[in-house]
């Protein structure tokens, strides 16, 4: 049977046939030890997953969009999305405490993890076998993977964010941008060779630049500093064309602000394009639309929103878990070939 769905990302109709990725995958997950899949335009939720140990942390999909890595209290799951099986394709114990990061490399063969018990680790996707283990030496809240594949930036709870070389298994570089303040989130851009973000539990936002020496060794400088929020970001994310910043706090807010990549004079850089002010608890996490035009949002209130960017009002709501949702992930990409799990 073949499920024709209207997609409201990128609005295109779709046919979905079993064993086929579908063109918008769109999913959350909750204390309350779910994950859902949501039809966007609708706010149905087409499909749930019990994640049974604890509650979910994080969520990213292969780059080919056939799995759904999912991360909790120490363990790690890897599920088909092409599959209706609560019974996850592989399944391990990868940390003695919560795991608070998921990336996926772009080839798909490589997963990595960041946990509470200072580690960084990185998995061999079709085997769940640990390659290799960086050591933090404090608990780490936030994990990013450049586009070369090759340097990894770390924020962790003591307020230092740590530069990784794949290659070699010791810190490149530490820069402390305020303090013991934890750092909550790192995003990097895409688009932009030098351009990453770091936010941390006291509102602030670090715009840095990350550049290599003669060596090819990566270097992390501070650009500048802004107070986007008074309480704590939560989650930051750049947009695809890196012009926009989103910021969650735990004010119930999300901010919006302008990078230094725009090029109108009239656009002050780093300053506030507008708020998103709808949710009724903390917003933990939030992921850009391919085209950029939408915000997808988790919230303490137990709901997910879809934002239109341009007019700053929320579509949809997404209803449906029962405790707080901590985190989604929204893939609107062409999937790329990459052997995955």
């Amino acid at each position: 049977l073949k499920l024709q769905f209207l997609y409201f990302i990128g609005t295109v109709i779709h046919t979905n046939n079993k064993g086929m990725p579908p063109p918008v995958l769109l999913a959350t997950a909750s204390y309350d030890r779910t994950i859902r899949f949501w039809e966007a335009p609708s706010g149905i939720c087409i499909r749930t997953l019990n994640f049974q140990d604890s509650q979910v942390n994080c969520l990213c999909t292969s780059p080919d969009k056939a799995f759904l890595a999912a991360a909790g209290h120490k363990h790690i799951r890897l599920y088909d999305i092409s599959q209706s099986s609560q019974v996850p394709a592989s399944a391990i114990e990868a940390h003695t405490s919560n795991v608070t990061a998921l990336v996926y490399f772009r080839d798909g063969k490589f997963l990595m993890s960041a946990s509470e018990d200072g580690l960084i680790k990185v998995w061999d996707t079709r085997t769940m076998v640990c390659k290799k283990k960086y050591v933090v030496k404090a608990p780490v809240n936030t994990l990013a993977l450049h586009p070369d594949q090759m340097t990894v930036l770390a924020g962790d709870q003591s307020g230092r964010l740590t530069v990784w070389m794949m290659k070699k298994e010791e810190c490149m570089q530490e820069l402390v941008p305020e303090g013991d303040v934890g750092l909550r989130s790192i995003a990097i851009s895409q688009t932009v060779e030098d351009l990453a973000c770091a936010a941390n539990n006291s509102g602030e936002v670090f715009v840095l630049s990350l550049t290599k020496d003669e060596t090819g060794t990566p270097r992390i400088s501070l650009r500048h500093t802004f107070k986007a929020h008074n309480k704590y970001i939560l989650k930051c994310a750049l947009s695809p064309d890196s012009k926009l910043l989103a910021t969650c706090s735990a004010d119930y807010t999300v901010g919006l602000w302008f990078t230094s990549v725009n090029d109108d004079p009239s656009i002050r850089h780093w300053s506030c394009y507008r708020s998103l002010q709808s949710h009724l608890r903390w917003v933990w996490d939030c992921a850009f639309s391919g085209d950029g035009n939408f915000l997808v949002t988790a919230s303490s209130d137990s709901t997910g929103k879809l934002w239109d960017i341009n007019k700053g009002t929320d579509v949809v709501t997404f209803n449906g878990h029962h405790k707080p949702v901590t985190c989604i992930v929204v893939d609107d990409k062409t999937p790329q070939n990459g052997g995955s799990a």
